[in-house]
């Protein structure tokens, strides 16, 4: 589920540049591309991404979020786990090291682009503002305006491919060594060129977006690279009566650098270089404590041992309780920034945003917690009630969260079963996927072979999972702050793998139509953690193999029905009461989410006044150029097992991987209802059935974990009545 945490090709869009390092979306309402993983995160997970299939081996964006699990945390087992690592990533195919001399080049050739587009728009297209929209073409002709538009829409996505580039290189190193100066000064400098290019296009955005319907096509008809912007500019067109007068527009972007930008670079670096101290058994400073980087406590999470997970997440807790200040003076910052953008675009809702961004109707986003409400919270509850009977707790914990499924005999060897080397790891992914569409498979050993994902392990590591892309090769690049061999960091990689292979599959369309928004990338990613969930339980051959699929699959259950609603409504709380009240405290923070713990999640969890550190803990609040980083992984998760459904209707493997490869090349051109009508013989996202249905299909696998537990002699709670 959600971990990813960078994401995917990031190219220009057009206005406005996000904060994700590799994503310059061009409007000022476009998403960045940025994903930070999900999973069911245990309150203070950083990287936490729901999941999709199992249970400890099902964690679709375990990478992202702070995997959790039960574990023995001494020093043994830390080193077992440190037996099994992955490798670093290559990155010299784009520059040789931050020092390269093309790299300076790139930067160079981006600055002389980005002063050609101001002059022209500045000079030709400004002046024409006030006419945009009575201008007819033969007056845009006569003036040269549509030429103009035209090479600044050639200047913009040139510009934007070399900073993204640089970006991206910049924000990788950074990612690896969170001490490194130089990365994190060139991640800042990417920033302010992004913003120049991004002030030194608003006239022309502006222009197209209140220009008529005519001018508006004879622009797009001008060539086929403008052609291929038709879904983003009738998309942008939308919102044409919330845009600001240029000088207003220029200094938003202008001040976002020093502004919202630099809260959420402020947070990053706060967590790249945050360390956790891990007491012994008993808490206390023995030969058995440690000292480690987030990203490394929180690969314990999911540790067969109950005590170390504990250890690990009290450790992370109390690392993030001394910067609460901070982290609230973050989200005050960021919320206040985005309240006041909407007030003076005169935007009705804090979601407006939001949804336009995901490209979907506050009717589809109404529907589908609607229908997690009616049944999906019971589902998720249900989920956690089987999990603590089979471990012999009246509940759950929420160091619990990412605890991995009991094995009966207690024994070592049966858990070291389920732990995955990396290549072997990989390989699987690669047959699983293989076995959907061939090319998938290779393409996933191609991304091993091609030293394309980094999984090796540091203490200076940022915390989470993503994946992100080169913008001028346009190829992928997958990021894990862990990889410990165990099946929820094997799903996390899966997750990541699928937004790669997303962004792969569109790398010969020209760009404008390469961009999607979060829902429907998250869709790509567990996709691939559904399938490899499947191809688990197809290799299971004893009861307690299938449990252990079966218990990933409950895991994201519950994340997706539990702790993702619980953080939508953590956020619209924070945006409510900023609103009513003014700055909010951590105390005030730390209550509100600690009151949607306990909404979500009911008395199905224990120690829920503890998950207050969530606001702090977690990654997603903080993005700069995102909010609601939280209903695109709910979405995506139900959309996901709708595709998945369809596999076995299709007339062979040959057509339904052709229709796959269909529906993610058709994510950058359409909207969210437009591509399920379009993909899943006209369904209907506005209306609950469709997402019921999807919820029922959970609720079957939350059975199946309880007959096997049953199967297996575990205790099992009723049936809640809708299930029996």
């Amino acid at each position: 589920m959600p971990r990813c945490a960078a994401f995917v090709c990031a190219l220009p869009r057009g206005r406005a540049i996000t904060a994700a390092p590799t994503a310059w979306h061009r409007r000022w309402w476009r998403p960045p591309v940025v994903r930070p993983a999900v999973r069911a995160a245990p309150a203070v997970g950083h990287r936490h991404s729901p999941r999709v299939g199992v249970a400890s081996v099902c964690a679709a964006a375990a990478a992202a979020a702070a995997s959790g699990s039960a574990g023995a945390m001494g020093p043994p087992a830390v080193a077992a786990d440190a037996a099994i690592t992955g490798p670093p990533w290559s990155l010299t195919d784009e520059y040789a090291s931050l020092d390269d001399p093309a790299l300076e080049a790139d930067l160079t050739e981006a600055a002389r682009l980005v002063d050609r587009l101001a002059s022209l728009c500045d000079e030709r297209v400004a002046p024409h503002l006030a006419a945009a929209a009575t201008m007819t073409v033969e007056e845009a002709r006569s003036l040269t305006l549509l030429d103009a538009l035209v090479e600044a829409d050639d200047l913009r996505w040139a510009s934007a491919k070399l900073l993204s580039n640089v970006g991206t290189y910049a924000s990788c190193v950074a990612s690896v060594d969170g001490t490194n100066g130089m990365a994190k000064k060139l991640v800042a400098r990417v920033s302010e060129r992004r913003a120049d290019a991004n002030r030194a296009a608003k006239a022309a955005d502006l222009f197209l977006d209140a220009a008529t319907e005519d001018v508006a096509a004879a622009f797009l008809g001008a060539n086929d690279a403008t052609a291929a912007s038709s879904f983003l500019l009738r998309h942008s067109r939308r919102m044409r009566e919330h845009t600001l007068p240029l000088n207003e527009e220029q200094m938003l972007t202008s001040y976002a650098v020093p502004g919202i930008t630099a809260w959420g670079a402020l947070y990053t670096d706060l967590s790249r270089t945050l360390k956790v101290h891990l007491g012994g058994a008993d808490g206390s400073d023995d030969a058995a404590s440690q000292t480690m980087g987030v990203a490394a406590a929180a690969g314990l999470l999911d540790s067969p041992d109950a005590a170390t997970r504990r250890r690990a997440w009290h450790g992370i807790r109390d690392a993030w309780l001394p910067h609460t200040e901070s982290c609230a003076a973050i989200l005050n910052a960021l919320t206040a920034w985005r309240a006041e953008t909407a007030r003076r675009r005169r935007l009705g809702h804090y979601l407006d945003t939001p949804l336009h961004q995901n490209r979907m109707s506050r009717p589809a986003l109404d529907a589908l917690f609607g229908a997690v409400d009616a049944r999906g919270t019971a589902v998720g509850r249900r989920a956690l009630a089987i999990q603590a009977a089979a471990l012999g707790v009246p509940v759950l914990q929420p160091w619990d969260l990412l605890a991995p499924a009991p094995v009966r005999d207690g024994g070592a060897a049966a858990a070291a079963a389920t732990v995955y080397p990396f290549d072997e790891g990989i390989e699987l992914i690669a047959q699983a996927v293989g076995r959907v569409d061939p090319e998938a498979g290779a393409f996933v050993r191609m991304m091993r072979e091609r030293g394309w994902i980094e999984a090796s392990r540091g203490d200076a590591k940022q915390p989470g999972a993503y994946c992100t892309g080169f913008s001028k090769s346009r190829t992928p690049r997958v990021y894990l702050s862990e990889y410990n061999g165990r099946a929820p960091l094997l799903l996390t990689t899966a997750h990541e793998l699928g937004h790669a292979w997303h962004s792969w599959v569109m790398r010969e369309m020209p760009e404008p139509e390469t961009k999607y928004p979060m829902n429907l990338a998250e869709t790509a990613s567990i996709f691939f953690e559904t399938v490899v969930a499947a191809e688990l339980m197809d290799r299971a051959a004893t009861p307690e193999e299938r449990f252990a699929i079966q218990w990933g699959n409950a895991e994201s259950a519950i994340a997706f029905f539990l702790n993702i609603p619980a953080r939508f409504t953590f956020e619209c709380a924070l945006n409510e009461k900023r609103a009513a009240i003014g700055k909010l405290s951590p105390a005030e923070m730390d209550a509100m989410m600690v009151d949607a713990w306990r909404r979500h999640y009911g008395d199905a969890l224990g120690s829920t006044e503890l998950t207050g550190i969530f606001y702090a803990s977690k990654l997603h609040f903080h993005l700069a150029g995102l909010a609601f980083y939280n209903f695109p992984y709910t979405f995506g998760y139900l959309f996901a097992l709708g595709v998945y459904s369809q596999r076995d209707k299709a007339a062979s493997p040959a057509a339904f991987a052709d229709a796959y490869r269909g529906l993610l090349r058709d994510t950058g051109r359409m909207t969210a209802e437009e591509v399920v009508a379009t993909h899943l013989g006209g369904a209907d996202i506005t209306r609950q059935d469709f997402w019921l249905d999807a919820i029922a299909t959970v609720e079957a696998q939350v059975e199946a974990l309880a007959a096997t537990a049953a199967e297996l002699g575990y205790p099992t709670p009723p049936a809640t009545p809708a299930a029996s």
